[in-house]
């Protein structure tokens, strides 16, 4: 059974009931939603049980579970080596003392419900359920009540459309309101106050969840509540009375602590701070430039090439992105890209040496081609 829809044609909602009262086993494929975005979600008798976003080229298993820190390079080896020897990729997870099934269960579970929940909010896209039998092997399988997922979707849904009216993004910055600093004789839940000892005016809504270690709706509630109340409020230019030199200021700032992270090896951080600069200037060359670069060593390879693409975009003869984009281009498989990408690189180049090193490198893509095609 294969069926084929648009979101705007056959909701996603109605979608998931259709799947899970004919107790479809398969794999559900959404193409073209927002930002470009796609996804894929696993279907087991009629139950989800496994969901991821990504961009136009699809996550392995294994990157999405080195993405989560689930997974090293050290232990993704080790994986690969004993799963022949397990029924499931789950059970060689907890085998391999990666950590219990129990944990592993919950944690998997709570990262697909998240996914699911976010693709419930995508007004477009191009859907495609493929009956397939699964493997346990090659898929994480931890099945989910699809009519509790659809259920608690659509009330956070309607609750969203209040929740940005205060919160506008997961990268909103909250600082303490001044008149409230002296927080003694509030009343809030244990939950409402360690949210409200991360709030500094320098971390973001995503930063805090991820200090908490919750789920991004249920922080951005709390701290929806917290403006609510008048305890926290929104940073913000006009709220500072900013003007552009301050923001500029800012953006030389961010720049400069995502280049020390970067050189401290610390990628996760460095992503952090040049994300928040294109939260200032969406079309900053160096920060789209970096966050390619700094995706591209983190194995997040999608991500990589939105934001190379990006930089190319706005600087088409930046070399070093031409560079970096034709080794992307070769380890997702796409040799003509990265020749044309590596080419173009060659042809202008004034450096000797880098002429000549690229000129290998486009030799090495051919041959590697060649092998391919003969596969």
């Amino acid at each position: 059974m294969t069926i084929q829809s648009s979101i705007k044609e056959l909701g996603l909602f109605d979608l998931f009931q259709i799947l899970h009262l004919h107790h479809k086993t398969g794999r559900l494929i959404i193409t073209d939603g927002p930002d470009e975005k796609e996804a894929q979600i696993l279907f087991q008798e009629g139950m989800a049980c496994f969901a991821i976003i990504h961009e136009k080229s699809p996550k392995s298993i294994e990157s999405v579970l080195m993405e989560w820190g689930v997974l090293d390079d050290e232990s993704s080896g080790r994986i690969e080596k004993a799963l022949p020897k397990h029924g499931s990729l789950l059970d060689c997870l907890a085998h391999e003392g990666i950590s219990s099934r129990t944990h592993l269960e919950n944690f998997i579970s709570a990262r697909v419900r998240e996914c699911i929940y976010e693709i419930f909010k995508w007004d477009k896209g191009e859907c495609r359920f493929i009956e397939e039998t699964l493997d346990p092997r090659r898929d994480l399988i931890v099945p989910l009540n699809t009519e509790n997922l659809i259920l608690e979707g659509a009330r956070r849904i309607d609750e969203w459309s209040n929740i940005r009216s205060k919160v506008p993004s997961r990268q909103s910055i909250f600082r303490i309101c001044p008149e409230n600093k002296e927080t003694q004789q509030i009343n809030l839940k244990p939950r409402e106050w360690e949210i409200l000892a991360l709030i500094d005016g320098n971390r973001t809504v995503n930063e805090v969840n991820e200090v908490v270690e919750g789920d991004l709706f249920s922080t951005s509630k709390l701290i929806y509540g917290l403006v609510v109340m008048g305890v926290i409020e929104l940073v913000d230019d006009e709220l500072d009375g900013s003007t552009d030199i301050n923001s500029e200021e800012r953006l030389q700032e961010l720049l400069r602590s995502g280049k020390e992270y970067y050189d401290r090896l610390n990628l996760e951080k460095a992503a952090t701070e040049f994300e928040k600069t294109l939260q200032i200037d969406p079309d900053c060359f160096e920060a789209l430039r970096m966050l390619g670069e700094i995706y591209y060593k983190m194995d997040r390879l999608s991500e990589s090439l939105v934001y190379l693409h990006k930089a190319r975009t706005h600087r088409p003869e930046n070399q070093k992105t031409m560079f970096i984009k034709g080794y992307l281009h070769a380890r997702l498989g796409e040799i003509p890209q990265a020749v044309k990408e590596w080419e173009e690189l060659k042809e202008k180049s004034s450096n000797p040496k880098i002429v000549e090193l690229v000129k290998k490198r486009i030799e090495v893509a051919r041959e590697w081609g060649k092998i391919l095609q003969e596969y």
